[in-house]
C-alpha cells in the first residue's frame, strides 16, 4: 500500500529548489515462533437469592479451585485473581415497566500460568471437576520474542522497500533516500478457545509487525 506526492511545478533536485515528493508505503511481516506459556482464564458464577449466598459459593468454588490446583504442583506466582464482581439479577421488564429482584449473582475470575505446556488439557479438566463453571480461553505466548519480531520488523521493511521500487518504477522517477519510520501494531498473541476434556494444542505463534516508510523521490537523472 502506498501514497505517492507528486512533484512541485518546476522540480528540479537543484538546492534551493522545492522540496522532492514523498512516496508512502507501509510494509507488513510476519514470523513464527512456539508458544512457551499459556494462561489459562477460569470463571466462576453463583446465582442466590441473597448476596452474601451467591458471594460465598463463588468464594468457596474458587478456594477448592485454588487448593486443587495448588495440591496438584502449582504455585501460588502462577495464580491470579482477575475480578470479582457481585451484582443484582432482576426479571425483565413487564407491560408495566416495574422489574423484580430475582437475586444476586456473584462472579470471579482466575488466571492460570503454565510453563508445562503438555498441562494445559489437565490444568482444565481438574479445575472444572473442581468448581470452575466457565473456561474463559487459553492464550499461548512466548516469554522472549524479540528474535521474532525482529525477524518480522525486517521482513516488513524489506516488504516496504519492495512496493516502494514498484511504484517509482511505474512512475518513472528514482527512489531516494528515506525520509522516515514507523514501526506500528504490536504483535497480537495468539488467542485459542477450550472447553474441559478438549485436547489443547499450542501450535506456533504468528507475530505480525508493520512499518511505515517515506521515501523521497528523484527525477531520473538525479540519483
Amino acid at each position: 500500500m502506498g501514497a505517492f506526492a507528486g512533484y512541485p511545478a518546476g522540480f528540479s533536485g537543484a538546492p534551493g529548489a522545492p522540496e522532492p515528493p514523498t512516496l508512502q508505503v507501509t510494509g507488513v511481516g510476519e514470523a513464527e515462533a512456539t508458544p512457551d506459556t499459556a494462561r489459562i482464564t477460569l470463571g466462576f458464577t453463583a446465582r442466590a437469592p441473597q448476596a452474601a449466598a451467591a458471594y460465598e459459593q463463588t468464594a468457596a468454588a474458587l478456594n477448592r479451585v485454588v487448593q486443587a490446583l495448588m495440591q496438584a504442583g502449582l504455585t501460588a506466582a502462577q495464580l491470579q485473581t482477575r475480578e470479582i464482581a457481585l451484582n443484582p439479577v432482576y426479571e425483565p421488564s413487564g407491560e408495566e415497566g416495574e422489574s423484580r429482584l430475582l437475586g444476586y449473582e456473584a462472579s470471579a475470575t482466575l488466571a492460570v500460568t503454565l510453563r508445562d505446556l503438555a498441562r494445559v488439557g489437565a490444568v482444565i479438566d481438574l479445575a472444572v471437576a473442581s468448581g470452575a463453571n466457565r473456561v474463559d480461553g487459553v492464550q499461548f505466548t512466548v516469554r522472549e520474542a524479540e528474535r521474532a519480531e525482529a525477524a518480522a520488523l525486517a521482513q516488513a521493511v524489506h516488504d516496504a522497500r519492495r512496493q516502494a521500487a514498484v511504484l517509482a518504477q511505474s512512475l518513472g522517477v528514482v527512489l531516494g533516500p528515506v525520509r522516515e519510520v514507523v514501526a506500528e501494531a504490536s504483535p497480537v498473541p495468539f488467542v485459542a478457545r477450550a472447553a474441559e476434556g478438549m485436547p489443547v494444542l499450542p501450535g506456533t505463534l504468528t507475530l505480525t509487525r508493520s512499518v511505515r516508510v517515506v521515501y523521497a523521490l528523484l527525477a531520473p537523472g538525479r540519483a
